[in-house]
């Protein structure tokens, strides 16, 4: 039986009259065996009728805004008026549309150098992290992103596990505090998410929220930590990941990074966006480690360094 849709992944919620409000939603895309890897990101002010975002791909070959596979993720946009959250088109082209809420997305794309049609399928209903209600909300929901793509004239099949992401509420992209997003995806019934936050200067990140689903049951995180093991050129190369729901089981995953995008889409913030290949637990599914930092933490990394 699909998952019922969400009360609140229907259209855009109404903004409140808070400065940094705003609504944005990500897909994860991945060929994994070429480690090639990317995103589908989108946000939305109601207030103001402008919206922004778009696609991005990288692999080894180019990990930096500049130099990446493509990128046409634009800050900037011509003002769109109102739109509907089940089918809006961006100014630079993205199309997002909802087939059915909460179970089947579509996103399509067609500019020079790349064109997409990719359907994401839900695997389980939306997770919430933390309070949802029409003021602000976050949840995050597994599916498989299915179709073609292609790149630089390219044509290739897309069949992955994906993350999707959705929030609404106050923004603050200023916001320095260090964490971490992270995901695998081995099958429909192994998976796993989980946000973590920087501790105390210990390199240690610990879980504020997330999700294991381990033999097809689901659970909630309600302890763990993420490491960084080593480093290449200032990204992570390998990280440690444990945790424990709220059944007693736990998580011990080990991610091999394949490729990270040094973005830097949010004022004041890096994020080295990957591709990292998970074994946990017996398993093995591809997913991410999106790990994000302000200056100030870039800056002590850098200095370590050069040490």
């Amino acid at each position: 039986m699909p998952p019922a849709p969400h009360p609140h992944d229907g259209d855009f919620h109404a903004a409140t009259d808070h400065p940094d409000w705003a609504e944005s939603g990500c897909f994860a895309v991945s060929v994994p065996e070429r480690d090639l890897t990317g995103f589908v990101y989108f946000f939305y002010d109601a207030r103001l009728g402008t919206a922004g975002g778009g696609p991005a791909l990288w692999d080894p070959s180019g990990e930096h805004q500049y130099d990446c596979r493509y990128y046409d993720w634009q800050w900037r946009q011509p003002p769109t008026g109102a739109l509907r959250f089940t089918d809006f088109t961006l100014p630079n082209g993205l199309r997002h549309q909802v087939l059915e809420p909460s179970v089947h997305h579509r996103v399509s794309y067609d500019r020079p150098g790349l064109e997409f049609t990719l359907d994401w399928t839900s695997l389980m209903p939306p997770h919430p992290l933390g309070p949802v209600d029409d003021s602000a909300g976050h949840f995050d929901q597994p599916g498989r992103l299915q179709g073609t793509l292609c790149l630089d004239g390219e044509r290739l099949e897309v069949d992955c596990f994906s993350m999707r992401d959705r929030t609404w509420g106050p923004h603050r992209s200023g916001a320095i505090r260090s964490g971490d997003y992270l995901w695998a995806i081995a099958s429909p019934r192994d998976h796993w998410h989980a946000i973590t936050m920087a501790g105390r200067g210990d390199g240690v990140d610990h879980v504020v929220g997330g999700y294991l689903v381990a033999d097809g049951v689901a659970g909630e995180l309600v302890s763990g930590t993420r490491r960084v093991a080593a480093r290449c050129d200032g990204a992570p190369a390998h990280v440690l990941f444990e945790a424990v729901d709220d059944q007693g089981r736990t998580v011990h995953a080990s991610g091999e990074i394949r490729t990270a995008l040094r973005w830097l889409g949010w004022p004041g913030r890096l994020t080295y966006w990957t591709l990292t290949d998970w074994r946990w637990n017996g398993h093995r599914g591809w997913g991410e480690n999106q790990e994000f930092m302000g200056r100030e933490k870039v800056r002590e990394l850098a200095g370590r360094a050069l040490r």
